[in-house]
């Protein structure tokens, strides 16, 4: 597999984790409303508490498996189990509108989203044999879960669903497009990239290097290289792998899944010469950083230098005045100065 293939499938996954935690969250709060419309409008206490207890177990389960969970399972597991209570709900609505079936509209979608083609056809055929048995069940079956016997109660109820299942479908389309964006963008990348890879790889690195800044301004990498900067500020920066002083590119490759010159090209793309070059950037900037937090009195200028990673003051030094263009003295003065 490509760096830009593994690139493209950790963007892909991180969109599709995003969207189900913000789908949980949002669909929670529907739930919850939800029980509210149950308890104070249809005012039927048992439907208000199943409900909040299927919003409460959705939000605390995932809440304690978020941080590590297998999204295949997950949504199997989810759009398995939601349209049987969906389809609980319908029995008693289906007599006076069959505007409930709405909550079983996402589901192909979701399918389409984070399944294989296969299984869109699969859940749609089981959310419309819901929807028949359904229907069955209440010809031959009465199921006076509560009376429903006022038309403002009814349009009240279907309103509500509408509106949830408008926002639940905006927010999959939304994700949809953004995943199948990098989708495209990264299977044409990895077309575009694969004979270029292929070829430099048997180039010697200087040669190497030179197609690399030969090929620099080619706006089509822009987004790509933007991205993979995203994830290089996460690690560096965000995740202060800054401080390591022994800290190199290869091991930032290691971490990312990519390689070298894909870095490199990166980090020059944001306006940094070189990795050197934007590591000590963001170890002068903790260095200024730490200074106008303490009391230079109270602590030493060694703590200071090597908290932010650098191994001995004379390199802090040179490094220091070519960044900012005065010294550590100097800018200690002007510092105090301005206070």
């Amino acid at each position: 597999m490509t760096a830009d293939k593994e690139f493209m499938d950790k963007s892909v996954d991180a969109l599709k984790r995003k969207l189900i935690s913000q789908y949980v969250y949002l669909m929670s709060g529907i739930l919850l409303a939800y029980s509210l419309v149950f308890y104070f409008i249809i005012k039927d206490i048992f439907f208000a508490a199943c409900t909040l207890t299927y919003a409460v177990t959705m939000f605390y389960t995932f809440m304690v498996i978020r941080k590590s969970y297998n999204i295949k399972f997950l949504v199997h597991l989810y759009i398995s189990y939601a349209p049987l209570f969906a389809g609980f709900v319908m029995l008693d609505f289906w007599k006076f509108s069959a505007a409930t079936a709405m909550w079983l509209l996402p589901v192909p979608l979701g399918a389409h989203i984070f399944l294989p083609k296969k299984y869109i056809y699969i859940y749609t055929l089981y959310i419309l044999l819901i929807i028949v048995a359904v229907s069955v069940l209440t010809k031959f079956f009465v199921f006076d879960y509560f009376a429903l016997d006022d038309v403002k109660v009814i349009v009240a109820s279907d309103t509500f669903v509408g509106v949830s299942n408008i926002a639940v479908f905006a927010l999959l389309l939304y994700y949809n497009e953004k995943i199948r964006k990098v989708e495209i963008e990264g299977n044409i990348l990895t077309k575009l990239g694969f004979s270029e890879q292929q070829e430099m790889s048997a180039m010697p690195e200087e040669e190497a290097v030179e197609k690399e800044k030969a090929g620099f301004g080619n706006l089509e990498n822009t987004e790509k290289y933007n991205l993979l900067f995203n994830e290089i500020r996460d690690i560096v920066e965000d995740k202060a792998y800054y401080k390591d002083v022994g800290f190199t590119i290869s091991q930032l490759s290691n971490i990312l899944k990519s390689n070298n010159l894909y870095i490199s090209k990166a980090i020059k793309l944001n306006g940094f010469s070189n990795f050197s070059h934007y590591l000590n950037t963001c170890r002068i900037e903790n260095v200024k950083k730490l200074l106008q937090e303490n009391d230079i009195s109270k602590v030493t200028l060694m703590y200071i230098y090597t908290e932010s990673g650098f191994s001995n003051q004379s390199t802090f030094n040179r490094v220091f005045k070519q960044i900012e263009g005065v010294t550590p003295s100097e800018y200690l003065s002007n510092l105090n100065i301005g206070e």
